[in-house]
């Protein structure tokens, strides 16, 4: 069975801030991944490396150096505003993904939680849309769209370092990510505008930094998962797919 692994998320950086040791040992593995990216995070800060005007352009070509890095097979932008995704129109941004998701037809999709990890307004916002797409993708409707597909299961990327130990023992899946942790350092550094974000991390305690490089935290989400599960193995019996 080939192994299909879809991530959708909202800007450049997201994918390697959040889960990048997580995406390097999957693609180590042979899985194939798709990035969906809602925006080129072009409302962000610069950072003296390129005029504001270029910066969607810059981030987009930081994104696809940090891809490498991790082994993402593909990267998708959909093309809305940074920091304009909760008010962009909602049922084009859901048929694009329901599309993606019946063409891509992956094991596993991860996003963010209704949380957004750090209350960005974009992550929420693909948080409900992805929700939304997966809801719609497994109808038989809009058959232009695509053959309807049953999603095996769907997680949610945790930040760690934002909870408290007995909530993350409670999470549903802890990868390991030490072999993977230096990807996920050089795929975090190809994001160079992002050097405000890397020098609050540079701040942190540093017990709070070992863990960021040993372990990443997923919720799964049993209601819109066909076969959810727990463990250290994000992709544990998809065996049961189509069986």
């Amino acid at each position: 069975m080939n192994k299909e692994m879809l991530l959708i998320f909202a800007h450049p950086d997201d994918e390697s801030f959040a889960l990048g040791g997580t995406i390097a040992k999957y693609a180590e593995q042979g899985v194939k991944i798709t990035l969906v990216v809602a925006t080129r995070g072009e409302a962000g800060k610069a950072a003296g490396l390129c005029k504001q005007e270029e910066l969607g352009l810059f981030r987009e070509q930081e994104l696809s150096r940090a891809a490498k890095v991790l082994g993402i097979t593909e990267v998708i932008f959909l093309d809305y505003k940074d920091k304009e995704v909760p008010i962009s129109p909602s049922l084009e941004i859901v048929e694009k993904l329901v599309r993606i998701i019946r063409k891509v037809q992956p094991q596993v999709i991860i996003t963010f939680g209704a949380d957004g990890s750090s209350g960005h307004r974009d992550h929420r916002a693909i948080h409900h849309f992805t929700k939304a797409a997966i809801k719609l993708a497994k109808e038989f409707i809009e058959p232009e769209w695509g053959d309807p597909y049953i999603l095996p299961r769907l997680c949610y990327v945790k930040a760690g370092w934002r909870l408290a130990d007995n909530v993350l023992k409670g999470l549903d899946y802890i990868i390991e990510i030490k072999p993977w942790a230096e990807k996920k350092k050089r795929a975090i550094e190809e994001h160079k505008t992002q050097l405000f974000s890397q020098q609050k991390f540079e701040a942190l305690d540093q017990k709070i930094k070992e863990d960021y490089y040993s372990r990443e935290y997923f919720q799964c989400d049993f209601e819109l998962s066909a076969f959810p599960g727990r463990g250290k193995d994000i992709f544990a019996d998809m065996e049961r797919v189509g069986s």
